[in-house]
């Protein structure tokens, strides 16, 4: 920049300028310091619009990762109480649904939160409401899971991923292609001459059981399930052969 003794010049001279020439109007004395300033202002513009740009970016990312995380799929894990490494916990808990031998109450098997909040109760029990209760397995084959699971009450975990899209494929051990694996394992509902409907869950095929959970209550009872050929062709499917399922991502 500039020194004040340049600016007094450049002053004077415009000065001589004007009275030697007997100018009718006053001449336009531009000096190094204004175009100097011009530039500078015009740089500290630029530099403001570049913050704000930047700003603006930074909010835009800010917005995409918050949307990022918030995306995703939920699931549960039937028979483990944690959920795969790449996954998030969201609760663990207990299977429960109707007793074997019920007409009524609900039709599904659901995962229990191991940590109940209450709202308005009463104690003491209704008969004329729907029953929920915990869950065993009543299968004596170790051929499946590698250990006997007879009687073992089992638990459960609910599970955030990532991934979009989630679909269980019964009768598959593996995922299709393009697919990520959450957790593979076996097809299990009811036994087939218990009176009421029940849903299928796919129990994984490392089952965790509830501590001192052994006990015979024969109330919400699993088993696995069969493949029957006739309307269903064989092959590809056998007769009497359980079917596996998977859990899949993407």
């Amino acid at each position: 920049m500039p020194t004040n003794m340049f600016r007094i010049c450049v002053f004077w001279i415009c000065m001589i300028s004007k009275h030697h020439f007997e100018l009718t109007e006053e001449p336009v004395c531009t000096s190094r310091f204004d175009y100097d300033f011009k530039i500078v202002e015009k740089l500290f513009e630029m530099d403001q619009k570049i913050k704000k740009a930047e700003e603006e970016i930074q909010r835009q990312h800010q917005l995409i990762n918050r949307l990022s995380t918030g995306s995703g799929s939920v699931y549960v894990r039937w028979g483990r109480n944690i959920c795969p490494e790449h996954a998030t916990a969201i609760y663990n808990g207990y299977i429960a649904g109707k007793k074997y031998s019920d007409n009524g109450s609900g039709s599904d098997s659901v995962c229990l939160p191991s940590d109940p909040v209450w709202s308005n109760y009463s104690d003491g029990g209704d008969s004329n409401r729907g029953h929920v209760y915990g869950t065993e397995f009543d299968e004596q084959s170790v051929n499946m899971f590698g250990y006997s699971v007879s009687q073992q009450d089992v638990p459960c975990a609910v599970c955030k991923t990532q991934k979009s899209a989630l679909v269980m494929i019964p009768a598959r051990a593996k995922c299709y292609s393009g697919w990520k694996e959450e957790y593979s394992g076996y097809l299990m509902s009811a036994y087939h001459s218990d009176p009421g409907p029940h849903n299928h869950i796919c129990v994984d095929s490392d089952p965790e059981f509830i501590p001192r959970g052994s006990s015979n209550d024969n109330q919400h009872v699993l088993y696995l399930m069969e493949a029957r050929c006739g309307s269903l062709p064989c092959p590809p499917y056998v007769e009497g052969r359980e079917l596996p399922c998977v859990v899949c991502s993407a």
